[in-house]
């Protein structure tokens, strides 16, 4: 079996694997899943130069974002991966300091000799170890996240929290607050029923119609991002929009639990085509009946504009919207995004 037709099963398993699993993986497992995905690739294809790399990498996250649209994660671990070769290449060439984001002009012409003639068998070591790091940054995100919660939240504190049941992250961000001796009351909105029962004991469930009369008590609320943009919008599960406009009307402030490898590079020019949307919950009967005479949208998310955000809680502090497009200098490289 040659390379290609070892590379193209791996992502139609990779592909299999994300659509097979429901509910949905945790967003950390599929940015792991994608690191070891694209790490095989590289592994298997041995590009020579850097140039084949980046040209890989691009065709590879493209094909497997257009499979799985509502995946975001996979660009921007292809993205990640991408800056940590080129960051490689300058350090073992005696690059300099790296530009600004926020130029607007390409690589040089000397640096772009340098990664066009760059030998990756000399990083290719480095490249690995860099990747792996990478995994055990992300590995680590949710307990980064947690360990911030003592310093947003405060005895006495009454949070208005959404998706509790189907987060990690918020699940490991409210409990290490209660461990440390935080004596709050937390207020968690869930979708369904069944949930009402299967809440944790620290919680009070409630449902999102009651929103609007538990609003005025609550001092704090806390959402979970599932992608979060330049320009500090965000992507938050259907429902979090109304809360945000409500938290907004009562001058509560609104944090937003956001891991750093759910930053995407891209400005959201479109959000209906990020839009994702669920099955409804009908009997059979009923939706056989209403089929191709009603339209019943259940969407997955809801999108917040930056000022609806006070904080972006990341992996290593908290983020006002404003300073989130100063951050990806830290995981993406302008050249990247701008060939992208």
């Amino acid at each position: 079996m040659n390379s290609t037709t070892e590379i193209d099963n791996l992502k139609r398993e990779f592909i299999f694997t994300l659509r097979k699993k429901f509910p949905r993986d945790s967003s950390s497992s599929i940015a792991i899943m994608t690191v070891n995905l694209i790490r095989k690739i590289i592994f298997r294809e041995n590009p020579k130069t850097m140039t084949d790399l980046q040209v890989s990498l691009a065709n590879h996250c493209k094909r497997l974002h257009a499979a799985e649209r509502s995946e975001l994660i996979i660009i921007n671990i292809g993205l990640m991966i991408s800056k940590l070769a080129r960051d490689e290449v300058l350090q073992k060439r005696g690059g300099g300091e790296p530009e600004p984001l926020y130029t607007l002009w390409r690589d040089d012409d000397e640096t772009t000799e340098r990664l066009r003639t760059a030998d990756m068998k000399k990083i290719r070591k480095d490249l690995q170890a860099s990747i792996k790091e990478l995994t055990t940054e992300i590995e680590s995100s949710r307990e980064c996240i947690a360990s911030q919660s003592t310093e947003l939240l405060f005895n006495n504190d009454i949070v208005m929290v959404h998706s509790l049941a189907t987060s990690k992250t918020m699940h490991a961000f409210l409990t290490h607050a209660v461990k440390s001796g935080r004596k709050h009351r937390v207020i968690d909105i869930v979708d369904e029923e069944e949930q009402l029962e299967s809440a944790p004991d620290f919680v009070t469930p409630i449902e999102l119609y009651e929103v609007a009369s538990r609003m005025p008590e609550t001092s704090k609320v806390v959402l979970v991002a599932a992608a979060y943009f330049p320009d500090g919008s965000c992507l938050v599960p259907a429902g979090g929009h109304q809360i945000a406009l409500l938290a907004k009307r009562h001058c509560i402030p609104v944090y937003v639990l956001a891991p750093f490898y759910k930053l995407c590079p891209f400005f959201m020019t479109d959000p209906d085509s990020l839009h994702s949307f669920r099955s409804n919950t009908l009997p059979f009967d009923l939706s056989a009946q209403m089929t191709g005479h009603v339209d019943c949208l259940h969407p997955a998310f809801d999108c917040l504009q930056s000022d609806l955000v006070t904080l972006f809680v990341s992996n290593t502090s908290c983020i006002i919207p404003s300073h989130v497009n100063r951050l990806k200098e830290d995981y993406y490289h302008s050249q990247d995004i701008a060939d992208y």
